[in-house]
């Protein structure tokens, strides 16, 4: 790109003397267009409803360039992604009480601006690795409705391929400058699959039970690989930003990340509720509900930086932050007053006072001793509102 480049390939305001208003480092627009049709066939007869739907789409690309372009080189090429979804379901009620129902369905998405470009702040270089990102999904699951009982239960799968990752920091080059590097990684998979159940009990009219619960099985697998850029979108032999020049063997300067069945982190795995509603008398209401949380894992980065040339990054499991529970009451009381319609209500979460790690980024060691931005959960906290309609 250096004959398009303002500054000829090099970037000359590095250590200029800078004035008010001006612009270092970037200055462009980055354009999404985005077109699509969506169509749905449905059909419901007897004991059988199911439904097919499918979308097609066409996502654009393209950039304008202020700092490192001139001229009519401003402004870069259309790159256009085409994608598209397809989905199918269906649904059998055996009786008056139980069905069974299947949907399946597959998304082809286009890889988000970023990833689409070797650098997207500086340079118009395509990244030739950019793919569409692909999801399959299945489930299968089992209803049963009655008066006094209803209930789901059903298990799913989801494989998402092709995930692209985008990595960026800094170098110091071989004249001691401090630079920037930017990494598109592809062929990053992530599997989750699980099972979920919800039901509501009314064995009285003033009482109701209800309750779920959640079992999942993430993680992500596979070898992601990407070569690091510097400013131009050139490929760099090593961290100090030498530029690769003989490209018949360029895949050597490729750095990989490998996640072997490495937990997916910032959410809980497994989680339970349970709750019960007491209406006792007209306009009064009781709620008492229990929540759990577990197998939740510190949320991390998967960062291109600690990976080589010569030896891969191996992700490591992150650290499983302790499981924990909450009970939760609340009431309600509904009433005239005068012409008013009123109702004062309150709650007292955390009743207990329960400590807990909400959520928190995984650290060096994977333990909680090396853990980073540790978010504490709630105390017990109290709310008292009252509701007047005229």
């Amino acid at each position: 790109m250096a004959e398009n480049s303002v500054n000829g390939g090099v970037t000359s305001w590095v250590n200029q003397k800078l004035g008010v208003g001006d612009v270092i480092r970037r200055d462009y627009d980055g354009f999404v267009m985005y077109e699509g049709g969506f169509a749905q066939l449905e059909y419901n007869k007897d004991k059988v409803s199911a439904f097919v739907s499918g979308g097609l789409t066409n996502t654009s690309y393209w950039r304008k360039d202020r700092f490192y372009y001139s001229g009519d080189k401003q402004l870069s090429s259309k790159k256009h992604y085409l994608g598209g979804n397809v989905k199918a379901g269906l649904n059998y009620n055996l009786d008056d009480y139980n069905n069974v129902f299947f949907n399946t369905g597959f998304i082809s998405r286009a890889p988000i601006f970023d990833n689409t470009f070797i650098n997207s702040q500086s340079s118009h270089e395509r990244n030739p690795d950019a793919k569409n990102e692909k999801v399959y999904s299945f489930e299968l699951g089992y209803g049963y409705r009655s008066q006094y009982f209803s209930a789901n239960v059903n298990a799913y799968y989801t494989m998402w391929k092709d995930k692209a990752l985008y990595d960026t920091g800094s170098y110091e080059d071989v004249n001691g400058a401090s630079q920037r590097w930017t990494m598109n990684m592809t062929g990053a998979q992530a599997n989750h699959m699980g099972i979920e159940l919800d039901f509501i009990a009314k064995p009285f009219r003033w009482m109701e039970v209800n309750g779920m619960f959640s079992w999942g099985d993430w993680r992500w697998n596979g070898t992601a690989k990407g070569f690091m850029m510097n400013t131009e979108g050139q490929i760099m032999a090593n961290s100090r930003g030498e530029v690769v020049t003989d490209m018949s063997n360029v895949d050597q300067y490729k750095y990989t990340i490998e996640m072997d069945n490495v937990q997916v982190g910032g959410s809980a795995q497994t989680t339970a509720a349970l709750g019960v509603t007491f209406r006792p008398m007209k306009g009064l209401r009781l709620n008492a509900d229990w929540n759990f949380f577990a197998r939740n894992y510190a949320d991390y980065d998967i960062d291109a930086s600690q990976a080589t040339q010569k030896e891969a990054y191996v992700v490591e499991k992150p650290w499983e932050i302790p499981s924990w529970s909450t009970f939760d009451v609340s009431a309600g009381y509904t009433f005239d007053f005068g012409k008013i319609r009123a109702t004062l209500s309150g709650n007292v979460n955390n009743l207990f006072n329960q400590e807990y790690i909400a959520d928190a980024r995984d650290g060096s060691n994977h333990d909680w001793e090396t853990a980073t931005r540790v978010i504490y959960g709630w105390g017990r906290t109290y709310t008292v509102r009252l509701k007047l309609n005229f």
